[in-house]
This record gives C-alpha cells, sequence and structure tokens, in this order.
C-alpha cells in the first residue's frame, strides 16, 4: 500500500515576510518627518506607527542597541518618577499625557525604527537617502516661498496652519518646519561634503543649503554651518585609512571648497538680489547670538534657573512651570530644553537623559582617537552637533517628529546592516 507522504512547503519566516513591507514604510516614513515634518500629522502618526510595528517584527539582536536600550530604560524610571511627582505637585494631564508620548513612547519608537533602518539598508545607504531627502527639503522650501508670495497663504497652508513669509526690509524669513530638518541636514554636509555624489552636485548643494539658511529667518540654521564645517574639520582627519581621506590636502580641500562655495553665494546675493540685504541679515543674526537667543530666552533662562534653586537641583516634576509664561495653552514647555530639563528632572535626571548621547560621543572620541572613523560617522555627527545645539533654542527634541535627529547619528554608529543589506 502506497503511503502518501505530504511534501513539505517552504514558509518564509514572519520577519523575512515583513521585511520588504518594512522598508518601504520607512522610507516613508523617514522622507515625511524629513520633508513636511508636522504638516500631515494624522498621516505621520499613522505611519510612526506603521513603523514601529513593522520594525518590532523585523528587528535584530544588536550589541549596540542593547547598550542603548539600557539607558532608554533609564530615562523611563526617571520620566516615571518625575511624572509622580508633577502629578503631586498638580501638574495638567495634559502634560503627564504629553510626556509619555515624548519622553517615552517616541524615544523606543526611533530606537526601533533606526536601527531597523541601518540593518535593512545599512550605513552609507541610509545617508545616500537623507542626501537625496536634502534635495527634496530645499525644493519644499522653494516652492513655499513661491506659493506663499504667488498665490497667498491658502497656498500652503497645508503645510502649516501658521503660514507667513517675510521679506520686507531687507530682511527675508519664513515659518516652515522643514528648517528644523534642515538644521540638521546642514550641519552634515558641512561635515562631510564627500558624501554628496558628483563634483558638481557638490558645490550645487551647501550653496543652495547656505542660501535658505540666509532666507530662514532661523539663527539656529545659520550656525549649522559653521558648527558643521567645525564638526568635519576636527573629524575628517581620524577617518581609517581606505575611506578616500587621511592627512594634509584630502582633509582640507572640503573645507576650501565650502568656503569658496559660501562666498560665491554672499557675492551672488549681493549682486543680483535687490529683495534681500545681508547687512540687514547679519545684524539681526549678530543681535540674537549676542543676546543669547533674544530677550524673550534670556529672561525664560532667568526664569528657570531660578526654579532649579529653588528646588535645590533636585528637579520640580514634568509638568510644573516658573512664573515665566511662555505658551499659554501649555504652560509647561520651554525653548530652552536643557535649562528647563534641569527644572523638570534635577541634575540626576538630566544626566540619566543624556546618558544615550554620553554614550554616542565617548564610543565617537574612541573611534577618532584611533582614526576608525567612517566618512558617514562625519556626516552623521556633523548633524547631530547642530541639531543639539538647537535644542538650546528651540524643542526640536520634544517632538516625536523631530527625533530622528537625534536618534539617527547615535544609532548608526553602532548598529550593523543584515548580511547583504549593507552598502
Amino acid at each position: 500500500m502506497n503511503r502518501i507522504v505530504a511534501s513539505p512547503i517552504a514558509v518564509a519566516p514572519k520577519s523575512d515576510l515583513a521585511a520588504p513591507i518594512a522598508r518601504i514604510v520607512l522610507l516613508l516614513t523617514l522622507a515625511v518627518c524629513v520633508v513636511v515634518p508636522h504638516s500631515f500629522q494624522v498621516a505621520t502618526a499613522a505611519l510612526l506607527g506603521m513603523s514601529l510595528i513593522l520594525s518590532l517584527l523585523v528587528v535584530r539582536q544588536s550589541d549596540w542597541l542593547q547598550r542603548l536600550m539600557t539607558t532608554y530604560l533609564l530615562g523611563v524610571a526617571i520620566t516615571a518618577f518625575y511624572i509622580w511627582l508633577g502629578t503631586v505637585h498638580r501638574a495638567p494631564r495634559a502634560a503627564s499625557n504629553q510626556t509619555i508620548i515624548v519622553y517615552i513612547v517616541a524615544p523606543f519608537m526611533w530606537l526601533m525604527i533606526g536601527t531597523v533602518l541601518y540593518q535593512q539598508f545599512g550605513l552609507e545607504r541610509v545617508t545616500r537617502i537623507l542626501i537625496r531627502l536634502t534635495w527634496a527639503a530645499i525644493a519644499s522650501v522653494a516652492a513655499f516661498f513661491y506659493l506663499f508670495l504667488a498665490f497667498g497663504v491658502e497656498a500652503v497652508r497645508v503645510l502649516n496652519e501658521n503660514a507667513n513669509v517675510n521679506v520686507t526690509e531687507g530682511f527675508a524669513g519664513a515659518s516652515i518646519l522643514v528648517y528644523g530638518s534642515l538644521i540638521f541636514l546642514t550641519g552634515a554636509v558641512f561635515a562631510q561634503p564627500t558624501m554628496i555624489k558628483g563634483r558638481l552636485a557638490r558645490l550645487i548643494l551647501p550653496g543652495l543649503l547656505i542660501l535658505c539658511a540666509l532666507t530662514s529667518g532661523r539663527s539656529a540654521l545659520i550656525l549649522s554651518v559653521p558648527i558643521g564645517a567645525l564638526v568635519g574639520a576636527l573629524l575628517r582627519g581620524r577617518i581609517r585609512k581606505g575611506h578616500g581621506e587621511g592627512q594634509g590636502l584630502s582633509v582640507l580641500l572640503p573645507t576650501i571648497t565650502l568656503g569658496v562655495v559660501g562666498f560665491a553665494v554672499l557675492v551672488v546675493i549681493d549682486l543680483f538680489v535687490d529683495w534681500f540685504d545681508l547687512f540687514v541679515i547679519f545684524e539681526i543674526f549678530y543681535d540674537e547670538l549676542t543676546s543669547g537667543g533674544g530677550s524673550e530666552r534670556t529672561e525664560q533662562v532667568g526664569a528657570l534657573w531660578e526654579g532649579v534653586q529653588q528646588s535645590y537641583g533636585l528637579g520640580v516634576g514634568h509638568g510644573i512651570g516658573v512664573p515665566y509664561l511662555r505658551s499659554a495653552e501649555f504652560p509647561w514647555r520651554y525653548e530652552v530644553i536643557p535649562m528647563a530639563t534641569l527644572l523638570r528632572v534635577g541634575f540626576i535626571g538630566t544626566l540619566v537623559y543624556m546618558s544615550t548621547f554620553i554614550v554616542y560621543g565617548l564610543e565617537l572620541a574612541r573611534r577618532s582617537g584611533g582614526r576608525l572613523l567612517r566618512p558617514e560617522d562625519v556626516y552623521m555627527a556633523g548633524g547631530f552637533a547642530a541639531a543639539a545645539f538647537a535644542a538650546f533654542t528651540n524643542p526640536y527634541i520634544e517632538s516625536f517628529v523631530f527625533q530622528w535627529m537625534y536618534f539617527l547619528p547615535v544609532l548608526g554608529l553602532g548598529v550593523v546592516a543584515n548580511p547583504g543589506r549593507g552598502g
């Protein structure tokens, strides 16, 4: 009697089935968060949720991720305690809910999304993707200016409900949220311009970024140019051999090229653009720089520091503010994040929150000392430095949409691509 034997059917693991979908969704999520941040909030939240679920399905074990998860869990413990303390001090329920999203949910989400991005694409490809998104971000700025000036506020309301463009009396500025992304992208490009493929593009892209910065009305974006250039000058000489850069001219040439490009952009603006006055721009920039970000931020820092002293540096709890009111709708929010963090969670809590970035800085320093850096590491470090400095003037790190600027560089330093996925 013949026995019928069922032939085995190869069933792909769930992670293998989910990986192609995850790659598409992750790329779309990153593009939305970089190019049109906060413009389509419901769609963005849905994409982030899908990205997190798919990332949890396909993420693989990573020693670097485990180290970062340790610092994350310490931060969760600090957050939970200071949410409780804030509740004791009658913090609004909305403040507690926002704290959970910003300090617990969003960091975990970007740790997972960032890890899977690098595991699926590799550091080099993620960097190339960010370069392409830089072009898209610049195009969105140009489109915003054109549509607003040609057709009015209704033409750009989909991008920003409070859209505005100011090009009066030699000043230029716009209320477009992609400038937050451009702070990171500009710092990254000016740290490692050789990541841009093509000699002509290597001249055009930095020039366009300078133009975006000067017409943004954002001091943090203008500052990202010298911050990125400085990071690059310090780190490019520490790139390991075999990556096309070493000592001497190969290290100095990008800095020299960027200087020439910057000077050329300034000359072109001065000679051919009559609605834009460089003297006015730099005068405003200098005033903000020397005044510590303007009188509002200076007063804010003073009020926050007074609150820190009154709590003896122990922290007053999340959701608790000081007499200085920055927002009537959200009185517990402030723009100077480092000082606001000291007020909320004290010195020890602030160190715990910083521990993820301290681990990143120590590993970056170790690799720099051993000349083990990759060009992509320098690129990411330039973007991170610019975004970190911006935390003193804008609450980007407290936005779940902008936290990619802070976690992608950290994860990129140690997460390894899956076999066959890098490059």
